[in-house]
């Protein structure tokens, strides 16, 4: 069972110098998250974003909740670290990708699974490419209640959840006369292109409402690595005993690359066939009348792929 949740982020799209901001200071030693006053000192952020900025290194996999504070996971120190990290600035295109593709799958604190709603809807629930807020948000009213909070939630919750997922795929600009320099930071997350607004419509009490586009096309940004990586993970998480997939189980099935990212089953199946042939000892395609399978042969340390990303 999946604990989702719909708040956190205290209103807050991703902004783009925030990860790595947070990941420099944890990596020295400095929690900016316990004391407010010791995060608005080292990040230059205010307190309501403090909280924002703690939220969102926990669902994009960075850190993770521990009795101490808040510690680097592997997958920061491996990106984000500049220690060691191969991408300290967060300037490489596979990280964004990586870092939706967590948005995606979760997080585990105290023994549960937990995703923010918006990030699991778009993934497994959306079944066409169009977004409309006021369809959208009664959608997410059918959907599973957080068992965190144990009460129905307000329509007023659900809809800054939905406006803060658009945010962080959509780009922005900078509204109103208390605007700040971080207000007009977009999320990284922009680059993507995986949403982009496609006009308007009339709703039935007569006002307008912006409509959003979901990319479903093949995406060729996203590198053989990158997709390995994400299938392994996948692969073992929910078919930890399988040996052999269809194509349409990996384009289809819930938290599935395919799902994550939005792609058709024939740009799958064409990943696949070149994972095969790039990596013959690890995977191997078959074609009959019926279906297209891929079996994997062997099962690579995730760290393992996750290094091969930045150095193929």
């Amino acid at each position: 069972m999946i604990d989702f949740s719909y708040t956190g982020h205290e209103s807050f799209p991703l902004r783009i110098s925030w990860l790595p901001k947070a990941v420099a200071a944890l990596e020295a030693g400095i929690d900016p998250f316990k004391d407010p006053r010791v995060g608005m000192t080292n990040l230059g952020l205010g307190k309501n974003m403090i909280q924002s900025l703690a939220y969102w290194v926990v669902v994009t996999g960075l850190a993770e909740k521990t009795a101490m504070g808040l510690q680097l996971t592997n997958f920061a120190e491996q990106t984000l670290s500049r220690e060691r990290g191969n991408d300290p600035f967060l300037e490489n295109t596979q990280t964004l990708w990586l870092l939706h593709w967590n948005l995606c799958q979760g997080w585990r604190e105290d023994g549960r699974i937990r995703q923010p709603y918006a990030w699991f809807y778009f993934a497994n629930k959306l079944t066409d490419d169009e977004l409309a807020p006021s369809t959208t948000i009664e959608r997410y009213t059918s959907g599973p209640l957080s068992r965190s909070t144990g009460k129905e939630l307000s329509y007023a919750t659900l809809r800054q959840h939905f406006e803060i997922f658009v945010k962080t795929y959509v780009a922005g600009t900078a509204k109103g006369a208390r605007s700040t320099p971080e207000d007009a930071l977009d999320s990284p997350l922009t680059t993507l292109g995986l949403i982009k607004e496609s006009g308007d419509r009339k709703m039935l009490n007569g006002k307008r409402e912006t409509v959003y586009q979901v990319n479903n096309a093949a995406k060729p940004t996203i590198s053989e690595e990158t997709f390995r990586h994400c299938l392994h993970e996948w692969w073992t998480a929910k078919h930890p005993d399988d040996q052999t997939l269809t194509v349409r189980q990996i384009t289809t099935e819930d938290n599935s690359p395919g799902r994550c990212f939005r792609l058709p089953e024939t740009f799958v199946h064409e990943m696949l066939t070149n994972l095969s042939n790039s990596f013959s000892k690890e995977f191997q395609t078959s074609e009959s009348r019926q279906q297209r399978t891929v079996s994997r042969l062997s099962k690579p340390r995730l760290t393992t792929t996750l290094k091969a990303i930045y150095h193929a």
